[in-house]
């Protein structure tokens, strides 16, 4: 959530969604190859999450100290380039 709440990183994200909406929209045949691809992706996901959540259970221990970790990184990360803070035209 940190990293995807960064402004470059949201930025980037917001563009390329916005480029393939767009692309979506402009060529039906592209919709419909998405539209196929996205329904396929979240069954896939639904299966995944259902399947992995015994084992996300008994992990939670190691996945929250990662967690932890991941997120003192992005702390010493962030402190030595405030560049990841500021908006994007700025940069």
């Amino acid at each position: 959530t940190r990293v995807a709440n960064l402004p470059l990183v949201s930025s980037a994200y917001d563009m390329v969604s916005s480029a393939y909406t767009c692309t979506k929209e402009s060529h039906p045949y592209v919709r419909s190859v998405c539209d196929a691809a996205e329904k396929g992706v979240k069954t896939l996901t639904a299966a995944a999450v259902s399947g992995a959540q015994p084992l996300l259970t008994r992990l939670e221990p190691q996945i929250s100290s990662a967690n932890e970790f991941a997120c003192k990184g992005l702390d010493k990360l962030e402190e030595k380039l405030p560049i990841l803070q500021q908006p994007p035209e700025k940069v």
